[in-house]
């Protein structure tokens, strides 16, 4: 269960902090005694002259020489094992928290279809933008700049107790009032900064919203009303950032209080050893500059500490996303490091799809009684529907809106788990969900394109030749060269080259199945032609499946499945079922 904003973080954010650094541990542990080492030398520089004032009775040019020399050597290796300590570490840490996103996005692109449709996009972009970005700008590379004001912290109480024992006592004294100071403001800044994380995501969300339907709202006369709301968002932002900040600064100053309370009993601490003989001037100067500098370093290490609660706020809702379940029948790549409760691919050379899966048979798509509704609806969307496909045959599906055809598709591909019934494919009920769908390639009206070249488009993978691609761009009839540019949603191409560039893209795949959702609906007349030739010319040993939008799309199809409210109508030959269908009108 996850944690409610005023408890600490659950022990899973810490395990997937240790396991993004598990590789680099021993590397991490070496740096750091480096890095206190570096700091140790520097700050020591100051007891060193406090001893020599101290112990040295006469002060000519041979011993300041001799001084000088001594601090120069520790300030150049001082620079140098810093130096070493902030590159590496930041280096190691920047693929450390790499190595989160890398592990949540293996797991979110493998999320069931029902998470999408449940989870505004906001919340899902603010993972890998704003708790993402916070996570990386803080433990990618200020961690070395947090670790070396620990390591001065550190360093400054022992040398302290060098110069005696009683500082020990005002160190772990003050240590108290500051534990007891940061446990009584750490759950507050905790639940403000979760808030601050929760309220981000609306005002990303909407914004997205209103770019995407920018030409529908000035139709409509509705800029003020997303206008107010979008204020409204920002407004409940910005109040949740206020009460971070105010929680910081109240913080920070019973910080300061307690500083100089320090100072003040330090101060008075070196007046009474002075008295009895024990330290001088020298040690006396080190001991309240080193206080003075305490106060400064503990000031930036709680502020370093108070971002790294933030940058944890976000760890911790990457983690959510890692120990979420993924769907049903697919396994994380081999090469996920984390350990979940998820199944993994084991780590052996990938078969070709051709050597896994057995030869084709006569009954290559058999649906038995399938049935399936989704968890918000009481009744079945989909009704005992069964039906069979040989190789190379066309399935022509049928009805009006609503009847269940493009629901059909999603669940064939088994975008959702149904109720009952089972889809067996070559004679199999595969229960890999990944190499189920490798077997299909849906062109739909909406298809997904990336910005950068045809190239990029046709071959997502890098895994076919210069050749391949021409190869299958001239048997689907596109004209198009592979270095032409294709931006975002793939605008500059018309609604036949999109059509087009996805079957060259199935063929690429090699699928033995082709689903067409009303892939022609909102093509033109000649691109609509060229798609049809290229359907008759390439996939005429292809198992076809067609979703209508006009009934002639449909004609020369082997069989027809008229589908009515989720139930299967008719299903028979295209002359007998289309007669029906048109006069049931």
């Amino acid at each position: 269960m996850r944690n409610s904003p005023s408890t600490a973080y659950s022990k899973t954010v810490y395990d997937t902090l240790l396991q993004a650094y598990r590789p680099f541990l021993f590397r991490i542990i070496f740096l750091i005694l480096i890095g206190f080492l570096g700091r140790y030398l520097i700050i020591s520089n100051a007891q060193v002259i406090g001893d020599f004032l101290d112990k040295t009775p006469e002060i000519n040019r041979t011993n300041l020489t001799s001084l000088f020399y001594q601090l120069l050597g520790l300030i150049i290796a001082s620079f140098i094992l810093t130096v070493l300590f902030r590159t590496l570490l930041s280096r190691l840490s920047a693929l450390a928290v790499s190595r989160i996103y890398d592990e949540t996005t293996y797991r979110v692109s493998r999320f069931p279809i029902s998470f999408f449709e449940s989870q505004p996009v906001g919340k899902i972009t603010t993972r890998f933008s704003s708790d993402y970005g916070n996570v990386f700008r803080l433990f990618g590379g200020p961690l070395a700049e947090f670790l070396s004001i620990l390591f001065d912290l550190v360093s400054i109480i022992i040398l302290m107790v060098l110069v005696h024992p009683y500082f020990l006592v005002t160190a772990l004294s003050s240590a108290v009032i500051y534990y007891f100071i940061l446990s009584k403001n750490q759950t507050k800044l905790r639940q403000t900064r979760r808030q601050l994380s929760v309220l981000r995501a609306p005002s990303i969300s909407h914004f997205s919203e209103t770019v995407q339907g920018a030409t529908i709202i000035r139709q409509n006369e509705k800029k003020n009303t997303f206008i107010q709301k979008f204020s409204e968002y920002d407004s409940q932002y910005l109040t949740a950032k206020w009460s971070v900040f105010w929680r910081v600064t109240r913080f920070s100053f019973e910080l300061n209080v307690v500083s100089s309370l320090l100072f003040a009993v330090n101060a008075f601490l070196c007046m009474y050893l002075i008295h009895q003989g024990v330290i001088g001037i020298g040690l006396t100067s080190v001991v309240l500059s080193f206080t003075l500098l305490s106060t400064n370093t503990l000031q930036m290490f709680f502020e370093w500490f108070s971002q790294f609660e933030e940058a944890l706020t976000g760890v911790e809702k990457m983690d959510e996303y890692i120990r979420s379940p993924i769907e049903s029948g697919i396994k994380l790549p081999a090469y996920s490091d984390f350990s979940t409760s998820h199944p993994k691919k084991e780590k052996t050379l990938t078969q070709k799809t051709e050597e896994v899966l057995p030869h084709l048979n006569q009954e290559q798509i058999q649906v038995e009684n399938l049935c399936f509704k989704y968890p918000t609806s009481d009744h079945l969307i989909l009704d005992q529907v069964s039906f069979k496909l040989k190789q190379g045959e066309k399935l022509g599906i049928i009805g009006r809106t609503g009847s269940g055809k493009t629901t059909l598709i999603a669940v064939l591909l088994k975008l959702y788990p149904f109720e009952k019934g089972a889809i067996l494919v070559n004679g199999i009920n595969e229960a890999d969900t990944e190499k189920h769908r490798s077997l299909f390639s849906v062109i739909s009206q909406d298809q997904l394109f990336l910005t950068g070249t045809i190239r990029d488009n046709l071959d997502l993978f890098k895994k076919k030749s210069n050749q391949e691609l021409e190869d299958v761009l001239k048997r689907v009839g596109l004209r198009r060269a592979l270095t032409d540019p294709v931006i975002e949603r793939g605008q500059n191409l018309s609604y036949g080259e999109k059509q087009l560039l996805s079957l060259a893209r199935g063929l690429l795949q090699n699928a033995q199945i082709f689903i067409f959702d009303e892939a022609t609906s909102n093509v033109d007349p000649q691109s609509e032609s060229l798609m049809n030739k290229a359907l008759t010319d390439v996939l005429f040993d292809k198992t076809q499946i067609r979703i209508a939008h006009r009934l002639q799309t449909v004609e020369d199809c082997n069989q027809i499945l008229w589908l009515d409210s989720g139930k299967v109508k008719k299903l028979g030959p295209a002359k007998e079922v289309l007669e029906a269908f048109t006069e049931s009108r």
